[in-house]
């Protein structure tokens, strides 16, 4: 019985460069399709300023507290990875691709989750929380390879 091949998109990103690859099985080729960076998600933190974090005291007891808000640089990584999901969920719209495979270190990945599509979520066929965007090409199709039970 002939089954159809299946297109597989692989993303491996982090906060600040993402790769999109493509392939049609284990034994098929490895096609790089796309490629981000971001030069304010690159760089770090202290480089792009931002107001330090309200401080003050507690009326009575006189207990101190700080407010958390979002540094200059988790919002230049959180606009990069609503950019790179805004492409796969074009991309699942225009049928470009049929599973999906994510790679992303925890945080990202977390970010990633929260702005996917739920028809895509349903698509993806394997995701790992590890940073997987400075290792080559070829090493990450045998990591895919070897880790993958269902492509």
């Amino acid at each position: 019985m002939y089954t159809p091949k299946q297109k597989t998109w692989f993303m491996v990103a982090d906060g600040a460069k993402a790769k999109l690859f493509q392939s049609f099985g284990p034994r098929d080729r490895w096609e790089l399709i796309n490629e981000w960076s971001d030069a304010a998600a690159r760089t770090p933190a202290r480089e792009l300023g931002g107001a330090p974090p309200v401080r003050g005291r507690k009326i009575g007891s006189g207990g101190r507290y700080a407010v958390d808000v979002k540094s200059e640089h988790d919002k230049a990584e959180i606009s990069f990875i609503h950019e790179c999901t805004n492409f796969l969920n074009s991309g699942l719209l225009e049928k470009s691709f049929d599973q999906l495979v994510l790679a992303a270190p925890p945080g990202a990945l977390g970010e990633f989750r929260k702005r996917l599509s739920t028809d895509i979520t349903s698509s993806l066929v394997g995701v790992f929380d590890k940073d997987l965007t400075n290792m080559p090409d070829q090493e990450l199709f045998e990591y895919f390879k070897e880790r993958l039970v269902r492509w």
